[in-house]
């Protein structure tokens, strides 16, 4: 990864390229982020969330 890349530029503005394990944990943490908002009855801010895991796995 470059340190080019700002932190808010637009995850769908950026090519990446993930291992196995790295994939394998962004599904398990998304799937518990969802898991956790499935309750809600008004589920709010998953996206965010979604986007802070992948902003995390990618740094």
């Amino acid at each position: 990864m470059s340190d080019e890349r700002a932190d808010h530029t637009p995850i769908g503005n950026v090519e990446l390229e993930f291992d196995e394990d790295t994939l394998r944990r962004i599904r398990e943490r998304v799937l518990q982020a969802e898991k956790e908002k499935l309750n809600l009855e008004t589920p709010r801010g998953i996206n965010n969330e979604i986007e802070q895991i992948l902003r995390e796995e990618v740094n």
